[in-house]
């Protein structure tokens, strides 16, 4: 890190930095043209998937004429055309010196402006006791013994890439000698069988706040008897998701077999092995613990891990393996490999080792930097990329050049005539060896069981008892996954202000809809916003800063795509930007498409294993369904015409036609280009009466100059407040519709947070502007979607850097470091 810095005081070193940039971009097209000439050199879409990969076009640029991105400020990231951004009257060319200015003061003071840095907090390193997680130095110190349980992300990050690098140099000196396994002197992971390796939910969430029971004496601890006490109408049958550490057997349970466990004292005295079923809701902290503990002794684990690309990687790519084994790194065999790859002996005398090569004495303590094993794996290994036989594949080219999507009446009808023909289907011509297929299969004859009337509620909710005195805005919980709920986004926490919640909120919900459309880029899945987010967006192309929902829709073809192959997958954030992990979890129920009567509206979840926050996922298909009588009723605004029109919907209450939702179009949501439905103002109208007029909700208004929603009381120094009683909304709405310059300087000057917002966001919301004015005419109503002008402005819609600084350093380290 300091060899970089000290780069960096320089042009000239910025300059061999940037062709460096050029190099490995050059590298990546050379790949990639020989890689797809060898699966098939004929064919066009591969053609098109090099053009839209190429490097960015600023390398054709003379590098004193490049940019450089890292001193480049969040409002000048995505430009408007000049057409629109015209701002030469005098009033304006005033306004804008003034906020360059203070945008200056931001980019220059990010001690005091914190929020504008979204990087990676320093240090990025650990100094680890590394011994301590070595069986070959076992001690009473060791974590194999310890009673209380060890994570930190960076350790995870480190090992596992380090990992996925030997194993790959292992098979290739596996294969005869071939140029094929090799690429500009990386090893091609295209080209060699998949990886697999050990995984154990430990290692990956954070499920330290059981230590609090872990370090009390074995019989102090909370029993399921204790734990019931707690909960809503005191259950006396337990068994049902509740079993006393007493009742099993070291010699045979799966948690101490496994060998990540030795002794009952490793565990908390009561196992949670189910939900304990929504009418027996608790207070918030022991909803968590019911949580932690079910994922620590319970939990099954995923399929397959995938940690994405960086943003800036002109190819893309992921890292992939599958998961073998239930091993938590602490009792695995990936920490040897792990020390001696680094040069090191793990001889218990510490002595030389008896390879042939040397290796120098463990020290105690290693100091570990993930971004460092990143760099490494990136350097010596090629991506996994979608072979041009994937479903997704000719999808993922026209989702990276951000065209038009159009879909067909195909894309929504169910392929198969009922369950049972589509369970023939998978048994005959499917590889169940493969244990996607054998889940994809298994959920078939689950749902054949049952129809629409009768299926069990699929996905269950981490409810809370609404009266809990911390519980501030007295919710039920129904928006948070049990098993990974990590605390209600507004509870009463220690230490923590209301302005930091509401941050922290914003963080999960910029990077939940960050990672999904990065996965969803990589693999050719088509969804698009809807419900909630797509009038967030309509405002001003961000998310509310008051809700917590994300909506997202997809044709039925590729939810069972996702289905099939990408169930029970955890995807890992670039682990250049954060540590996220997102878990895909697909209902067994999808192939029931009525409207479910158990609540079953959801079919499938990218969830937020660090918060329990997630993204819906609904599908639309033909259905035998009749519309509900509202479609009649305000037939002027969703006119389905079902005499002339193939109609499907949700399992909920949704309808549409092929005409409503296709062509679909690239727009710009927090930054993540996003897909956006044909038709939107009068669907928006449809189900939300005032929302498309409504400047006020729960207290938070929104400001047109800002284009931003502030909530009142951060208001007060710009509203003029009458002598006697109060401002009503409508007092508030008029003012802030006719705020002068000086009051919105006056407010910014007044409100670091709302500063850093404006910041943040300006550029965006002024590119969502001037998109609107494409999109709906005068009256706000859709226009005809104009292609020429499209394709001249959606090269803006790229993935720019993170809007918030990533969960963990935030939570862990900037928050609690702010002057």
């Amino acid at each position: 890190m300091g060899l970089i810095k000290s780069l960096t005081k320089n042009k000239k070193s910025i300059k061999l930095i940037k062709l460096s940039v050029l190099f490995l971009g050059i590298f990546n097209l050379i790949y990639f043209t020989i890689y797809y000439k060898q699966q098939n050199p004929s064919n066009e879409s591969l053609k098109k998937f090099l053009s839209l990969n190429k490097p960015p076009s600023t390398i054709d640029k003379p590098l004193d004429e490049q940019k450089d991105t890292d001193s480049g400020t969040f409002h000048d990231e995505i430009l408007v055309p000049s057409e629109y951004d015209n701002k030469n009257n005098e009033v304006d060319v005033k306004f804008n010196e003034q906020l360059n200015f203070k945008f200056n003061q931001v980019k220059n003071n990010q001690q005091r402006f914190a929020n504008v840095n979204t990087k990676l907090s320093q240090p990025t390193n650990i100094k680890l006791e590394i011994k301590n997680h070595l069986r070959v130095f076992e001690s009473g110190k060791s974590w194999i013994n310890k009673n209380e349980l060890f994570y930190d992300p960076k350790f995870t990050l480190s090992v596992y890439l380090n990992e996925i690098r030997l194993q790959y140099e292992k098979l290739v000196k596996q294969q005869q000698p071939d140029e094929k396994y090799y690429v500009a002197g990386k090893i091609n992971s295209n080209e060699l069988p998949a990886i697999s390796l050990p995984f154990n939910w430990a290692d990956w969430i954070d499920l330290t706040v059981l230590n609090n029971e872990l370090a009390k004496p074995f019989d102090q601890r909370m029993t399921c008897g204790d734990f019931t006490k707690i909960l809503h109408k005191n259950p006396t049958k337990l068994s049902f998701f509740c079993t006393d550490t007493d009742a099993i057997s070291e010699k045979s349970h799966d948690l101490f077999t496994s060998g990540n466990y030795r002794f009952k004292s490793q565990l908390p005295n009561f196992l949670i092995h189910g939900h304990s079923t929504h009418n027996y809701f608790c207070y918030n902290d022991y909803r968590i613990l019911q949580g932690k503990n079910y994922i620590m002794t319970n939990m099954k684990n995923p399929l397959k891990v995938m940690i994405l690309p960086d943003d800036d990687s002109p190819t893309g790519g992921t890292f992939e393996f599958n998961v073998d084994s239930n091993r938590r790194l602490t009792s695995s065999k990936m920490m040897d490999s792990f020390v001696q790859s680094l040069g090191y002996s793990i001889n218990q005398d510490n002595e030389f080792d008896s390879n042939k090569d040397e290796k120098a004495l463990l020290p105690d303590y290693l100091n570990l930097n993930h971004l460092d094993f990143w760099s490494d794996l990136n350097n010596n290994i090629i991506p996994s990329y979608l072979p041009k036989s994937d479903y997704g594949f000719n999808t993922s080219l026209l989702m990276r050049s951000k065209s038009l999507i159009e879909l067909t009446e195909d894309n929504f009808r169910y392929p198969y005539a009922n369950i049972d023909e589509h369970i023939n289907d998978m048994e005959k011509n499917s590889d169940l060896s493969n244990p996607h297929n054998q889940m994809y299969l298994d959920g078939l004859k689950e749902c054949a069981k049952y129809d629409n009337s009768n299926e069990i509620r699929y996905f269950r909710m981490a409810v809370i008892d609404p009266n809990d005195p911390r519980n501030r805005d007295r919710e039920w919980g129904w928006h948070y996954d049990w098993r990974f709920f990590n605390g209600a986004l507004n509870y009463d926490k220690e230490g923590w202000t209301q302005k930091e919640q509401t941050h922290r909120t914003n963080i999960i919900m910029d990077r939940l809809l960050r990672n999904w459309a990065k996965f969803a880029n990589e693999k050719g899945i088509i969804s698009w916003i809807m419900h909630g987010p797509l009038l967030s967006w309509y405002w001003n192309g961000l998310l509310f800063p008051y809700d917590n929902d994300i909506d997202i829709q997809m044709p039925i073809d590729h939810l069972l795509h996702l289905a099939k192959n990408y169930n029970q997958t955890l995807v890992v954030e670039n682990p250049a930007q954060g540590y996220g992990k997102y878990l895909i979890e697909v209902n067994s129920y999808i192939h029931n498409r009525g409207i479910s009567a158990r609540e079953n509206h959801i079919d499938a979840r990218f969830i937020d294993v660090d918060t329990g926050i997630y993204i819906d996922i609904t599908a639309l298909s033909n259905s035998d369904v009749t519309p509900p009588k509202e479609y009649t009723e305000k037939k002027e605004l969703v006119d389905l015409e079902p005499e002339k029109n193939m109609i499907f919907n949700d399992r909920r209450k949704h309808f549409y036609t092929l005409k409503q939702i296709s062509p679909l179009r690239y727009s710009m949501l927090m930054g993540v280009p996003v897909l956006i439905p044909n038709e939107i103002t009068n669907r928006l109208v449809f189900e939300y009466s005032k929302g498309l007029s409504s400047y006020e909700y729960a207290k938070w208004y929104f400001v047109k100059k800002l284009n931003l929603w502030v909530y009142e009381s951060d208001l007060t120094p710009v509203l003029e407040m009458p002598t006697e009683g109060k401002l009503s909304k409508e007092d508030i709405i008029n003012q802030l519709n006719n705020l002068s310059n000086d009051l919105i300087f006056k407010l910014l000057n007044s409100n670091d947070d709302i500063l850093q917002e404006y910041y943040l966001t300006k550029s965006l919301t002024n590119f969502h502007e001037f998109q609107k004015t494409i999109l709906f005419d005068d009256k706000g109503l859709d226009k005809p979607i104009d292609v020429d002008k499209y394709n001249t402005y959606k090269k803006q819609f790229k993935m720019i850097k993170p809007l918030r600084k990533n969960l963990y350093d935030y939570e862990t380290f900037d928050r609690l470091n702010k002057a």
